[in-house]
């Protein structure tokens, strides 16, 4: 089922649509000023779905699947300045965050009755700034609330009111997930922060990164059928378990990202092509902090930097393999497949035999549409990729990547394949 404000949608388990329904029965004027208080929550088989209106805050429960909502009006203004609304700890009813307009104090309510009338149930401590609320799915009697300021721990008193306190954790964090079942140790917590991802396997004493193959900035987590999933702008990314161990890789400063030349080196005696965004790189190979041998082409390509084209850009893996055992050799793909499979091998392949190393993300670029006649949106052109075949020939594979696709013309007539349009670049 799919909820918005102006309708819902409910599809079959094999992907039908069977229903779309006005679920609020209001018209598209009364709604004007409306707004829903998160995403819908579930409790003993019934949907709750929170409405801030113009004047009041309504909660609309339905026992059958959506087809049809009671609305239920509340005793308290409930905002839609973030995940609001969300079970209490034992599934018997809901908790609800009172808003904190006009510099309000931050307070915890429930509700018995489906959201018609609410009580106050926190001692004065509830933090905040707080983004969400999440139950320990192991302690019933534990919350942490998801704040601005950190991680904070939610347990009641002798008097039965839910007293708040700090922990360990004092950046802000976005994603909370239990993470189960993780021989030796019974399960981890993982957060969502402002720059990646961290892991505590000492129930929140204490912190270690867990961001290796993400971009330093906001997360959020999710656990569950065994992939952890971290959320950003600039994608999905999914971790197996636990094994993602690492910092996250740095970004430009927002003022700072936009178009970058990607410049490309060659290699007469290894006969291989290499590319780099980075003019510092760059500067470095001419150099010869990579050694000697390399030269400038005199081909580039305007592309952009990491999350420097919000409108649609993605991220450009970039793998390495060894001097020994190899591939002495830079590979780059923005296809997300790509990346994750060499990433899995990676994992599952010792440092003794050949495998592509994962670096980091190089640059941004468009992805391809699947059309040969025009493969990139306006105003970018295509990128052509042609391989050496070296995997074939027990040689270091090795690839060019150019936008002049004449410019492979002599490299296909050696024997090298010309694999097409590989991501689209800026016009120049």
């Amino acid at each position: 089922m799919l909820v918005w404000l102006g309708a819902a949608k409910i599809w079959s388990g094999e992907g039908e649509l069977l229903e779309m329904l006005n679920w609020t029965g209001s018209n598209v004027i009364s709604l004007n000023n409306a707004a829903m208080i998160g995403p819908p929550v579930v409790v003993n088989g019934s949907i709750y779905v929170g409405v801030r209106g113009a004047a009041r805050s309504s909660v609309y429960e339905s026992e059958n699947g959506g087809r049809s909502w009671t609305p239920r009006a509340s005793n308290i203004r409930i905002g839609d300045d973030r995940y609001n609304l969300v079970p209490n700890p034992h599934a018997t009813g809901l908790w609800a965050i009172n808003s904190e307009f006009f510099d309000a104090p931050a307070s915890l309510w429930e509700s018995l009755d489906h959201g018609a009338t609410w009580y106050r149930i926190d001692d004065g401590s509830f933090p905040a700034q707080t983004v969400r609320i999440v139950h320990d799915p192991d302690h019933p009697d534990t919350s942490y609330a998801l704040t601005a300021r950190g991680l904070k721990l939610g347990r009641p008193d002798p008097q039965g009111r839910i007293h708040w306190q700090a922990t360990s954790m004092w950046q802000a964090v976005h994603g909370l997930a239990f993470v189960d079942r993780i021989p030796p140790l019974s399960r981890a917590l993982v957060i969502g922060t402002d720059t990646g991802v961290l892991v505590s396997v000492d129930e929140g004493k204490s912190w270690q990164p867990m961001a290796s193959g993400l971009l330093a900035i906001p997360h959020t987590v999710t656990w569950a059928h065994g992939l952890l999933v971290a959320t950003s702008d600039a994608g999905y990314f999914a971790c197996n378990a636990v094994d993602c161990a690492g910092a996250a890789q740095s970004v430009p400063a927002e003022a700072e990202r936009g178009p970058v030349t990607v410049t490309e080196f060659y290699h007469r005696d290894l006969d291989h092509y290499f590319m780099t965004a980075s003019a510092e790189e760059a500067a470095g190979i001419d150099a010869g902090a990579a050694g000697p041998g390399w030269a400038r082409t005199g081909q580039a390509f305007t592309a952009w930097s990491l999350l420097g084209n919000p409108e649609a850009g993605m991220q450009l893996c970039r793998f390495y393999g060894s001097v020994d055992p190899g591939p002495n050799s830079h590979f780059f793909t923005l296809s997300t497949g790509e990346c994750s499979q060499l990433m899995d091998l990676q994992a599952r392949t010792p440092a003794t035999e050949p495998r592509w190393n994962f670096e980091g993300y190089a640059f941004a670029a468009v992805p391809p549409a699947a059309d040969d006649a025009a493969p990139c949106p306006e105003a970018t052109v295509p990128v052509f990729r042609a391989y050496n075949g070296g995997f074939e020939r027990g040689e270091d594979s090795n690839h060019r990547y150019v936008t002049d696709r004449a410019l492979l013309g002599p490299l296909v007539a050696r024997g090298w394949v010309d694999e097409g349009v590989v991501f689209c670049v800026a016009e120049d």
